[in-house]
């Protein structure tokens, strides 16, 4: 072997490993913009004892508008909402029930007023939500996914847009 072809087989070598950095960097960092949007996805959380089978979105948004307080199995069934402020509840409204804010806040105030229901009761912030749900089994509640924990299953996913 020469001089010459050993610096040529030793550049090819070097090229194949700046590529293999390359590609192992990009390949990471599309990774973690992956899991990073997969975090924030709306994910409606339930205790534990739940059984995940029983859950749709037509469930969710029945027990969300109050039109049914207990599953096929008869458990009974709480859930609680976020402040009008928090960017979840939007969301959740939106990609799970199809609804604006405005169209809630109507939805409520002829409720009240008609003596048919009152909305879910509010907790501050999802860290409280997540807290409530596994306190307690036939409890619901809706977080972005970066604020789940142990305690809690996902009952729904949402991607949000």
């Amino acid at each position: 072997m020469t001089a010459g072809s050993l610096q040529q087989r030793r550049a090819g070598i070097g090229r194949q490993l700046a590529f293999l950095g390359w590609f192992i960097c990009t390949s990471l960092l599309l990774c973690v913009g992956c899991v990073s949007a997969f975090a924030d996805d709306i994910v409606v959380i339930g205790n534990l004892q739940l059984d995940v089978s029983s859950f749709n979105d037509q469930t969710i948004g029945d027990l969300y508008l109050g039109r049914i307080v207990q599953l096929a199995t008869g458990q009974r069934v709480e859930v609680v909402d976020l402040p009008r402020t928090h960017p979840a509840r939007d969301a959740f409204y939106a990609q799970v029930l199809g609804r604006d804010p405005a169209q809630m806040r109507a939805f409520w105030a002829k409720h009240i007023f008609t003596g048919k229901g009152y909305p879910p009761p509010e907790l501050s912030d999802e860290a409280s939500v997540v807290h409530w749900v596994a306190q307690a089994p036939g409890r619901i509640g809706y977080v972005h996914a970066s604020a789940l924990v142990d305690g809690v299953q996902v009952l729904l996913r949402r991607e949000l847009k």
